[in-house]
């Protein structure tokens, strides 16, 4: 009976799991209905109904509709597309409002190189590295634990057979060891943000080079592109008064060839203007930017004279300060090696446990290296040779800097006056050449090739003129760096 009563327990047991799951399995009916209903209610089919409703003109959508070719994969594509979050469009948004202009000065292309370069960013990141020689200055010796045991091998038992000793000792810096190591720390991140400065200075007069190449071959295509105007309307004179008889058909086929040469020249300037452009923009970093230089050629800054400028050049040319930083460096690095060859005393601490006698017995002592061999000597005659060294190289840059600012403002001063000498004797006459050339041609008293010339030596003598403003531009760029007075915020 027991028998039949623990089998039919295990059946009910084993049927009621199986009625659970037959009730929760649904039928295809069912299943289907149930289907369509959530579907129906689903968040995803109340968001395209009200897409749906929100959707473009019917005759579009209706096109949309009947494209019966339309893959499946790409019309969960273009859904996936429609639901994009609004938290990509905000970083586009975000993304698009801190793009740099398309029309920059040149102030803010240098400010532009000291904010948002990555190559700025790099430079300055060094300088954490350098800084991160003060906390190791800082930091004191760590502690030494020692542990030995004594065991009787042999003899007389005259205490104890086992005796275990326990010591800490801690090495002390009384003669201003860490003090000189921090201050050769500061020295180091100085001589680094130093060094920092000077290659920001260096990269300032790229930048400002680049920006008059740009400005220089903006203006060259404005030159071109007026002077094509111009030779267009010239060139219908020439047609009309070819097709009434007044001239030969050579005078129109000699402008139709200057008008095509000139159309290749303007072409040259815009590719010009655009590998320009690339340049600015892979000095600052910025990918995919085009920009487009605003401002003006002409100097713009009143310099001092060159004694001046020398003083100046002393205290604040980026290279003359890095190379002093790095003489300081060199003169902390001989401090810290004349003061670590004193001695650094240690104190310990311990104690000792007997075992037999059950005794413990404390421990205190003091110990003092002896300089006798390894007085630091070699660490010394390094630094001092180091020391010598940034000195004669400090003489150098002094030379050399003084050289360079004396060649740089003697350039100038030629640029300068070769840009007057221009500006007066030629640039102001080239409106009254080019009046009296098609004043000749209309009335007869000249013939194409004249009127052409005084066309073409307009055109090369406002490029002239441009690019003597360019070199003064140049010029004054290079005083500014040689003086000191170009260097990034």
């Amino acid at each position: 009976m027991r028998y039949f009563t623990a089998w039919g327990v295990l059946c009910l047991l084993m049927a009621g799991p199986a009625r659970a799951e037959q009730a929760d399995t649904p039928s295809p009916a069912r299943l289907t209905q149930e289907q369509r209903r959530s579907e129906a209610t689903s968040p995803d089919r109340l968001a395209q109904e009200q897409r749906r409703s929100d959707t473009p003109p019917p005759g579009r959508f209706a096109l949309a509709q009947n494209r019966s070719d339309t893959p499946p994969d790409r019309l969960l594509l273009a859904q996936t597309r429609s639901d994009t979050p609004r938290d990509s469009l905000t970083q586009e948004q975000r993304r698009s409002e801190e793009a740099p202009p398309e029309h920059i000065t040149l102030e803010q292309a240098l400010s532009l190189l000291d904010e948002r370069s990555p190559w700025a960013l790099a430079e300055r990141s060094r300088i954490a590295v350098a800084a991160a020689d003060r906390i190791e200055a800082s930091i004191l010796p760590n502690p030494s634990f020692s542990y030995g045991t004594q065991l009787l091998a042999a003899g007389v038992n005259t205490g104890s057979s086992v005796v275990h000793e326990l010591s800490l000792e801690q090495p002390l810096m009384i003669f201003g060891q860490r003090g000189v190591r921090r201050e050769l720390a500061e020295r180091n991140v100085s001589a680094e943000q130093a060094r920092v400065n000077a290659s920001l200075a260096e990269r300032a007069l790229a930048v400002r080079e680049a920006f008059a190449a740009l400005l220089t071959n903006q203006e060259e295509l404005r030159v071109l592109e007026e002077t094509a105007v111009d030779l267009g309307r010239v060139e219908k004179v020439v047609k009309g008064r070819a097709a009434a008889g007044d001239s030969s058909r050579y005078d129109v086929e000699r402008i139709e060839v200057e008008s095509r040469a000139l159309e290749v020249e303007v072409l040259n300037a815009r590719a010009n203007v655009a590998d320009a452009s690339g340049r600015l923009a892979a000095l600052l970093g910025m990918e995919g930017w085009h920009p487009k230089a605003q401002g003006s050629l002409r100097t713009t800054e009143s310099l001092p004279d060159l004694p001046l400028l020398w003083e100046s050049a002393q205290q604040r040319r980026p290279s003359l300060v890095a190379a002093r930083a790095r003489q300081a460096v060199a003169r902390g690095g001989l401090d810290v090696a004349r003061r670590e060859r004193l001695p650094v005393p240690s104190v310990a601490a311990g104690v000792l446990f007997t075992r037999n006698e059950q005794s413990t017995i404390a421990l205190v002592g003091v110990g003092l290296p002896l300089p006798l061999f390894d007085r630091n000597q070699g660490a010394v005659a390094r630094a001092s040779a180091e020391m010598q060294a940034e000195a004669r190289a400090l003489e150098a840059e002094l030379a050399e800097a003084r050289a360079e600012l004396s060649r740089a403002h003697a350039v100038l001063e030629g640029r300068k006056g070769a840009l007057a000498r221009l500006e007066h004797d030629v640039v102001e006459r080239l409106p009254t050449v080019r009046r009296m050339a098609e004043d000749a041609y209309r009335e007869g008293r000249g013939g194409i090739l004249e009127l052409l010339d005084a066309f073409r030596s307009l055109k090369d003598m406002r490029v002239l003129h441009l690019k003597q403003q360019e070199t003064v531009k140049l010029a004054e760029a290079s005083v500014l760096f040689a003086a000191g007075l170009d260097t990034a915020r």
